[in-house]
């Protein structure tokens, strides 16, 4: 789990969703702001994705653990909102790790 400090707050999540670029993948988009801050993350799993709430925090538990592997091979001063698709909850941990890699190389967040 990424600590605090690391996550967006509620004000700075509705700012990067009002102004932020967005980006689709087959399993998530990913809304992408940049700031002169240090880089800040979150994680949003619609009911859609997963009806029980154990399966959305299971797999949010999951992309925050991912996000913390890659944190020291990422570039600074970026907002970043990672929301979840249907069929997401059916990859594997291994897979999302390497979806998630493959669009931060394709976005150049990724030194």
């Amino acid at each position: 789990m990424l600590p605090k400090s690391k996550r967006l707050s509620t004000k700075a999540f509705s700012e990067v969703i009002k102004k932020g670029q967005s980006f689709h993948s087959p399993f998530f988009i990913i809304r992408l702001s940049k700031t002169d801050k240090t880089s800040l993350f979150a994680v949003s799993v619609p009911k859609k994705v997963a009806k029980l709430a154990v399966s959305r925090n299971r797999i949010r538990r999951q992309v925050y653990s991912i996000l913390s592997s890659l944190k020291l091979r990422m570039k600074p001063e970026s907002s970043i909102i990672i929301i979840m698709k249907t069929g997401s909850d059916k990859l594997s941990f291994k897979d999302l790790g390497a979806e998630i890699e493959k669009i931060f190389v394709k976005l150049s967040l990724l030194k």
